[in-house]
């Protein structure tokens, strides 16, 4: 069950990434995604809130993100932030931060998006993931010199 949830919950953030990217996914699909994945986590929050919390927050925050909902979204960031941080799970801290980050960039807050890029980057530097690192790099050095 766990496995299936996970796949949900990623399921659910890559159909956000794609539409913005482009990709023609139907708004009544997206939001059909993102409404099974946020019932999904949900329930498997009632048997874990440690283990679930943190996603049922970030599905919540690109949902309110994707509607426009901004301040919504910012206070869902913002507790799936501060969930992943107390389960100790610091790459879905991360996560959380990069995702932080680009809906800021959609919404004109340059500042508040090198600041979550860079709470990601220090995220992935302790998980130890280089690759991440970069990244957070190269999307600070490009909100930045833009």
């Amino acid at each position: 069950a766990h496995h299936r949830i996970l796949a949900n919950f990623y399921y659910c953030l890559n159909s956000f990434s794609l539409s913005r990217k482009g990709q023609r996914i139907k708004a009544a699909k997206l939001k059909q995604i993102s409404k099974d994945a946020l019932d999904i986590l949900r329930e498997a929050e009632e048997l874990s809130k440690w283990n679930y919390r943190n996603k049922a927050f970030l599905v919540q925050a690109e949902i309110n993100s994707n509607e426009g909902k901004i301040d919504a979204a910012e206070a869902a960031y913002g507790a799936a932030i501060t969930a992943a941080r107390a389960s100790k799970f610091v790459h879905e801290q991360g996560l959380a931060c990069e995702y932080a980050a680009f809906h800021c960039m959609r919404n004109d807050k340059s500042d508040h998006a090198v600041n979550f890029f860079h709470q990601a980057k220090l995220c992935y530097i302790e998980w130890g993931s280089s690759l991440k690192v970069e990244f957070c790099t190269r999307q600070m050095n490009e909100v930045t010199n833009s």
